[in-house]
């Protein structure tokens, strides 16, 4: 029996190996082919932003409502009212964050890839232009969502807006932008 016991485990490794092997070649065969999943590069490139700081929730501003209108190709369009947040203190910086989400559609382009963007004191966010999601097409609706942030902003008052853009033009219906101020 202790014969038959090696010569199975035997069996069993081989196989195991086996399969091992034929499934890493299928994934190379498939990425050949384009048709398996590739994974992505990322950029060596460090971006602070103070998130490695303890931040202290100073106070939240929440605008939400209904757009109900078409934003032109290829244009930065502000969906909200501007905003008036405070960074309190008479001394150091804070932290501006805005979780931002729209309802978009009623487009009848394919590849029509869109942004949401945190505009503060009327300059944007840094990395706002990376496309966040697509605008369906045959009139259909998504919801677009993003979260970006501005750090060591100066004490006192601060404009915020949030920006939609499209790059074929889309609808915007309902909308609702959390903006909330950190100190570090």
């Amino acid at each position: 029996m202790n014969k038959l016991l090696k010569v199975t485990l035997l069996l069993v490794l081989v196989v195991g190996f086996f399969g091992a092997y034929r499934y890493g070649a299928a994934e190379d065969e498939g990425r050949a082919e384009g048709q398996g999943p590739i994974p992505p590069s990322f950029d060596t490139q460090v971006i602070s932003d103070g998130a490695s700081v303890k931040h202290i929730l100073e106070g939240t501003y929440i605008n939400s409502g209904l757009y109900e209108s078409t934003t032109s190709a290829g244009v930065y369009t502000p969906i909200d009212s501007a905003t008036t947040v405070q960074c309190p203190g008479t001394s150091g910086t804070c932290t501006i964050s805005a979780d931002m989400w729209a309802a978009n559609g009623n487009a009848n382009t394919t590849d029509n890839e869109n942004e949401l963007c945190l505009y503060v004191d009327g300059n944007p966010a840094p990395n706002c232009n990376y496309w966040i999601g697509l605008t369906p097409t045959n009139n259909y609706w998504t919801g677009s969502s993003n979260s970006q942030s501005v750090s060591n902003l100066s004490t006192g008052a601060h404009i915020v807006q949030t920006y939609f853009w499209s790059k074929n033009g889309a609808k915007v219906s309902y909308y609702k932008f959390n903006y909330q101020v950190f100190k570090p």
